[in-house]
């Protein structure tokens, strides 16, 4: 997937769990939003799955059912 900078919509470098940009030289993180109760989701990534856990609601949330933003770190 494509990430584009917030500030000049130029396009973000991979950088292991961040995004840079080259323009700006801001850094990125995606922080996931719980679309049932509005928290923000922590990402688990092991044997080659990756998914995203809730602790309010205390389950996995699948793809569908995050929305992604990015912050600035």
């Amino acid at each position: 997937m494509k990430r584009l900078c917030p500030i000049h919509g130029s396009p973000l470098e991979s950088r292991g769990k961040l995004w840079h940009c080259p323009e700006c030289q801001a850094d990125y993180r995606i922080r996931g939003i719980c679309a049932d109760c509005g928290a923000e989701l922590e990402f688990l990534a092991a044997c080659g799955a990756s998914n995203w856990w809730c602790n309010p609601c205390n389950e996995l949330k699948s793809k569908s059912r995050v929305t992604t933003e990015l912050v600035r770190v």
